[in-house]
């Protein structure tokens, strides 16, 4: 069976839950060019979304994304040629802007990876977007959401759902190792946050609260990166206050999870953070890491054991507590049992 998987946002730098089904399921999956920094980037990208290119089982193809209603006519036109180009069975899609779901020529299981139906202007939620999802959803042959509360929305969409939760790499955790003795960190408490540093992940809430609470003995790491305004004037803002390292290839991530010692989660509440499961979360679990996370409501449903709820003004407080790390089993987040579950379902449904 030829799958192709599409992403919501083709990022190939960090662990991606549909990158990561399809190389689990030795799947073909698209990529394309996508900058936002600025007027001049942005038209930079359109043009080499234009081209088609091909990398072993990463595909680009034509895509335009302005403006909206043209766009999605044209790139369903464009993925229907790939399909018959590479003979494809069934599609798996998370994005919610670009395609035409009902119009795509074979079938298509959606994969719900955010809650992406309630307004969120923020992120760009909007009522006709939402309009768009709900309706690719409702002609899909069936959904995946990453969590039970995502189902339970869907099921009123489409009632052919399951959830199939995010995962992580057990191998690459049981090989990593710290390096604090490499950063100039030993015996430093280490505050750490690894992932996406979008406005809507708090993080600079977070380091609001670990000034507060900041002397010789501690650190605040950060990995990721971003060219985003935002994320600029944050690492210029906080260039001497806290550690920025940039992003690290998913191979070389797991040191950094070994290398803190309290994971951060401050995302801000909203029902797009509420409703999902963060990767961050299993995989600072799984490092063995005590975690201070924002009271989201299905993280606090989780009941992970080794997560310590508070708001986001409270953070320095938590960050003050001797938290130490309570023992969780994470054999059902494999990423490869995960990918295997989800070929079930795609089987089911086609």
């Amino acid at each position: 069976m030829n799958i192709l998987f599409i992403p919501h946002v083709p990022n190939l730098n960090v662990v991606n839950r549909v990158y990561e089904f399809a190389k689990n399921l030795d799947s073909y999956f698209l990529c394309w060019e996508v900058d936002n920094s600025s007027f001049k980037n942005k038209v930079i990208s359109q043009i080499n979304s234009f081209k088609f290119k091909r990398n072993g089982k990463i595909i680009q193809i034509p895509l335009l994304f302005k403006p909206e209603n043209l766009a999605v006519k044209f790139n369903t036109f464009s993925l229907n040629r790939l399909i018959n180009r590479l003979k494809i069975d069934v599609v798996v899609n998370a994005n919610a802007l670009l395609f035409d779901i009902k119009s795509i020529k074979i079938p298509v299981i959606y994969d719900l990876v955010d809650d992406h139906l309630e307004i969120n202007e923020s992120i760009g939620l909007n009522e006709k977007r939402i309009e768009k999802i709900k309706e690719d959803i409702k002609y899909s042959k069936g959904v995946v959401c990453v969590s039970e509360f995502l189902e339970k929305k869907v099921k009123s969409i489409n009632s052919n759902t399951i959830t199939i939760e995010n995962g992580l790499y057990f191998e690459r955790f049981d090989k990593a190792k710290s390096l604090k003795k490499e950063l100039g960190l030993e015996n430093k408490k280490v505050f750490g946050y690894i992932g996406g540093v979008d406005e809507w992940t708090g993080i600079n809430k977070a380091i609001e609260n670990y000034l507060k609470i900041k002397n010789k003995n501690t650190e605040f790491l950060i990995v990721g990166d971003s060219e985003s305004s935002f994320f600029k004037n944050l690492k210029e803002k906080y260039k001497n206050e806290v550690m920025f390292i940039g992003r690290v290839s998913p191979d070389e991530v797991a040191n950094y999870f070994k290398t803190i010692d309290i994971g951060l989660i401050p995302f801000k509440l909203n029902d797009f953070t509420n409703n999902a499961l963060p990767i961050k979360a299993i995989e600072y679990g799984y490092a063995k890491k005590p975690v201070i996370s924002t009271p989201l409501k299905y993280l606090k449903y989780k009941n992970f054991p080794f997560i310590e709820f508070c708001e986001i003004d409270d953070f320095y407080k938590c960050m003050q507590k001797d938290l130490k790390y309570k023992e969780f089993d994470f054999s059902e987040y494999s990423w490869k049992s995960l990918s295997k579950k989800m070929l079930e379902f795609i089987k089911e449904n086609i």
